[in-house]
């Protein structure tokens, strides 16, 4: 007998506790419906779009020592930079170097930025050879660009790196 107590105290307990859920939610599930959003857009105004595809693709490549190289882009367009590699060799007769790769951009109308990527050695250690190399994802916004290069540690005696700038071009808002 006590049995059957239990399993219907326990059966009342259940259906009590989804009656109080239901009414619970019952009231959230009426709010967020009648908050849903309807945009409607007509030919004259139409919803405004920016394509990132392969028509507005952006890629180039160039050799940089200490001199600061501006990279061109088109009149009207922003640049949008989603990947950098580099790779190089940099060396010093007198002792440890660092190259750095600085990135200086302005946007049109907003400011400035100044962006530093350090090449780090490559693994395969080949005497005398100063090989390095970086190469990541990156989110830098251009008008106008500048490139160049430095180092921390000793003068280089030898330094010559190649820049690989990949991304997309987007109107000037």
């Amino acid at each position: 007998m006590k049995r059957i107590g239990r399993i219907a105290l326990m059966t009342l307990s259940i259906l009590g506790l989804s009656f109080v859920l239901t009414l619970a939610t019952s009231h959230k599930v009426r709010a967020a419906v009648s908050a849903l959003v309807t945009v409607s857009n007509t030919a004259a105004n139409p919803v405004p779009t920016q394509s990132v595809d392969a028509q507005n693709a952006f890629q180039t490549s160039f050799t940089l020592g200490f001199d600061v190289v501006p990279v061109t882009i088109p009149s009207g367009q922003r640049l949008v930079i989603d990947f950098v590699a580099i790779d190089g060799a940099v060396q010093s007769n007198d002792g440890p170097i660092q190259p750095v790769i600085f990135f200086n951009s302005t946007l049109t109308g907003g400011g400035s930025g100044s962006y530093v990527l350090e090449p780090g050695p490559s693994p395969v250690n080949i005497p005398g050879s100063g090989q390095v190399y970086i190469a990541q994802p990156a989110k830098i916004y251009a008008d106008t660009l500048n490139v160049s290069g430095g180092f921390a540690g000793f003068t280089p005696s030898f330094y010559t790196v190649t820049v690989n700038i990949s991304g997309h071009l987007v109107p000037i808002p």
